[in-house]
């Protein structure tokens, strides 16, 4: 899911495959954010580490908010579940 994109934003902000918030303000800045991390994060740490605007570090906590709403544990669990389930297939073809 995502919350918002480079285009419309200085954020591109989404809900990644493996169940954290990937919360990208420049192209050295992708950082992705695990649920329990989010939890706790403040504005005054997004400027510190973004070194992006006041606007934009509150901009930014309306994304962090939504994806503390929308996270489902479960979807990481699926997730690491289907890789392990496509790296044993890799294997057993490799072992023929």
């Amino acid at each position: 899911m995502s919350y918002a994109r480079w285009s419309n934003s200085a954020w591109y902000a989404f809900y990644n495959v493996n169940g954290c918030l990937s919360l990208w303000y420049s192209m050295d800045k992708t950082i992705d954010i695990p649920y329990e991390d989010a939890l706790d994060i403040t504005k005054e740490e997004l400027i510190a580490v973004y070194e992006c605007t006041d606007a934009e570090a509150e901009e930014a906590m309306t994304y962090i908010k939504s994806y503390i709403e929308d996270y489902d544990p479960e979807d990481k669990e699926a997730y690491n579940r289907e890789v392990a389930e496509m790296l044993a297939k890799w294997k057993d073809a490799d072992a023929i």
